[in-house]
């Protein structure tokens, strides 16, 4: 899928005019590894980083093995460690602790983040943190309410992620879940949206455009007793969309028996349903796992990954990838940088929205 990527390299263009020196910096990354995030690095590499000096980890569930090959042809050092079936924050917090021990003790490191967990881990680390990027809102959570000991810039919670790239995600994601109704011959199923924020709201949204009945869940919307809640519905699908577990082990296995439910993850990772106890060792990222009358769908990632070279047009996460490639640049081209949580420049807003 032929696409240049103009916005981007008006953003590379820019932020390459500014003096700045990052040859000897180390960018360590944890991010999907997709045709967009290659035409990023690449750019990044125009504004200045030694490939060799840039370490990526994937993420299991979105990598595309095409891409990770690609990258390790230009020479960055990415990688994507095979599933071994357990939970994957289990499987990323040592993932990314291997990753950062390949730094070299007191280099000075950009960290780009997906989960706050690199962040989190070099708090205390024997690396020199120059400053970070968090692209996450369940990373912006757990970072909002700590004393971060550097600066991390914000991409999370700036206006053009909260307000274009949600509605994108939500309605690629819609379009899996029909697909996955259709292949299931699920007709009319009364469906659950567990966390109404900017991503369970957009699809709740598309869902009842398209006809479907869909309720909503939220503790913060002064809901209580998911479990309740399920029973008494006879819900036949619940879409997970916090961040958190909503469903642990022991909630699995008291799922009524009656029907079958389906579980369908809009998290990054497979924290929404504790599915790991149920895998039985199978360590395939891209398949439905079968317990009783529950369905863990796509192994309880998220519904919008299946392993592929991109997983929507390239146009739309264009903009994403301006601001987490723009952010990395921004902050290498800034005078000074205070530690905490940091709001994108209005700049970096303006070129990303021209």
């Amino acid at each position: 899928m032929a696409y240049s990527y103009p916005l981007l390299k008006k953003i590379s263009s820019y932020y390459r005019k500014i003096p700045h020196e990052v040859g000897e910096t180390y960018l360590v990354c944890c991010q999907h590894l997709l045709e967009p995030q290659k035409y990023m690095f690449e750019e990044l590499i125009t504004f200045g980083f030694d490939p060799n000096k840039i370490f990526v980890l994937g993420k299991t569930y979105s990598t595309s093995t095409e891409i990770l090959e690609e990258l390790q042809a230009l020479k960055i050092r990415a990688v994507q460690p095979p599933f071994s079936g357990v939970a994957f924050d289990q499987e990323h917090a040592k993932n990314c602790s291997e990753l950062m021990n390949m730094i070299p003790q007191g280099a000075s490191c950009i960290l780009l983040d997906d989960g706050a967990q690199l962040i989190q881990m070099s708090m205390s680390g024997d690396k020199n943190i120059l400053f970070a990027v968090e692209q996450t809102s369940s990373g912006f959570r757990k970072l909002e309410n700590i004393a971060l000991p550097f600066p991390v810039l914000n991409v999370a919670r700036s206006a053009t992620k909260l307000l274009q790239e949600s509605p994108l995600i939500a309605r690629h994601a819609c379009d899996r879940i029909k697909e996955y109704f259709e292949d299931r011959n699920l007709l009319k199923p009364t469906i659950l949206i567990v966390g109404l924020g900017p991503i369970g709201e957009s699809v709740r949204e598309c869902l009842e455009q398209d006809g479907y009945t869909v309720s909503g869940f939220d503790i913060k919307h002064g809901h209580s007793d998911l479990m309740r809640e399920i029973t008494t519905q006879e819900v036949d699908v619940i879409i997970g969309a916090t961040g958190t577990q909503i469903l642990a082990a022991k909630d699995i296995e008291t799922l009524p028996s009656h029907k079958s439910l389906h579980l369908i993850s809009m998290s990054s990772s497979d924290r929404e349903f504790a599915v790991a106890p149920f895998r039985n060792g199978n360590t395939a990222t891209h398949v439905d796992i079968v317990y009783k009358s529950v369905t863990f769908v796509n192994n309880a990632f998220p519904i919008s990954f299946k392993g592929n070279r991109y997983e929507s047009l390239p146009i739309e996460m264009e903009k994403t990838m301006c601001l987490l490639g723009g952010a990395v640049m921004y902050g290498a081209t800034a005078n000074t940088l205070e530690n905490g949580l940091i709001p994108l420049p209005e700049e970096l807003e303006d070129l990303t929205n021209p």
